[in-house]
């Protein structure tokens, strides 16, 4: 959250900056709502979200960015990122399985969350800005990722222990946009994606939105909504305290604003 703060610093800076400063630096930000449901399994043992742990209902949480883009040759643009999410289940467990180093014997009770946060610092340059834009860079994403299990031993409900397993690291992505202006529509339609893989782990992160703009004076201003896909597929031996292989997909609804 940090960098979110900062970036509505620096935004405040440019809005109080002469037209011409304006002109130079273009301010492309979105704030919104994102619906996700969360679905796969956690844990050295394969335990499945949704078949052991109860995961059902689609859950919500907020994204918001801001880019910031000028004309000077070599030096990158620049784009900052956050989505929070959060959701949860309730089951019980057909057979043993063990999680954060313990143990949860069959027939317990269980009480999962998965709180999923990631912020991002993307540095990119545009191949191509005719209507046709197409951005190419790199993202360092900080992961802060907690599945928790409150479980007992099927007795009576109450709590006998809780376990976690945590993500919580910087991991490099590689970035790449696309959007296509439809002419005299203020539509337009867009794409993004950043992801990389090593060794056992992967991460994956992808969406694409149709959205609106109407011109104004002094910005424009819009709204877009899409489909978005983040995917978690990463071995503890590699990256973090987590073995988990989650997929949070959904839609979302941003309002948007150009400088």
């Amino acid at each position: 959250m940090k960098y979110m703060s900062a970036t509505a610093a620096l935004c405040a800076s440019v809005l109080l900056a002469p037209t011409a400063q304006a002109d130079f630096l273009g301010i492309y930000a979105g704030a919104g709502y994102f619906s996700g449901d969360a679905s796969g399994i956690l844990g050295r043992d394969a335990i499945d979200l949704e078949q052991e742990l109860g995961f059902k209902d689609s859950e919500g949480g907020y994204q918001a960015y801001v880019a910031f883009e000028h004309p000077i040759p070599l030096i990158p643009n620049i784009k900052v990122a956050t989505l929070s999410y959060d959701n949860g289940g309730r089951g019980e467990l057909s057979r043993d399985v063990s999680f954060g180093g313990v143990t949860i014997p069959k027939g317990s009770i269980t009480d999962t969350s998965l709180d999923y946060r990631h912020n991002d610092i993307t540095l990119y340059y545009e191949l191509w800005d005719t209507g046709f834009d197409l951005d190419l860079g790199l993202t360092a994403r900080q992961f802060d990722v907690t599945s928790e299990i409150r479980y007992n031993e099927g007795i009576q409900d109450w709590v006998a222990g809780t376990v976690d397993e945590t993500l919580d690291e910087w991991v490099p992505l590689v970035y790449g946009a696309a959007r296509v202006d439809l002419p005299l529509t203020g539509l337009y339609v867009a794409a993004e994606v950043q992801g990389i893989g090593y060794s056992d782990s992967s991460f994956l992160d992808y969406q694409a939105k149709l959205g609106w703009t109407l011109g104004l004076v002094a910005l424009d201003l819009g709204v877009e909504a899409g489909y978005r896909s983040i995917t978690i597929d990463v071995d503890e031996d590699d990256v973090g305290d987590l073995t988990s292989n989650v997929d949070i997909s959904g839609w979302f609804i941003n309002g948007v604003v150009h400088f």
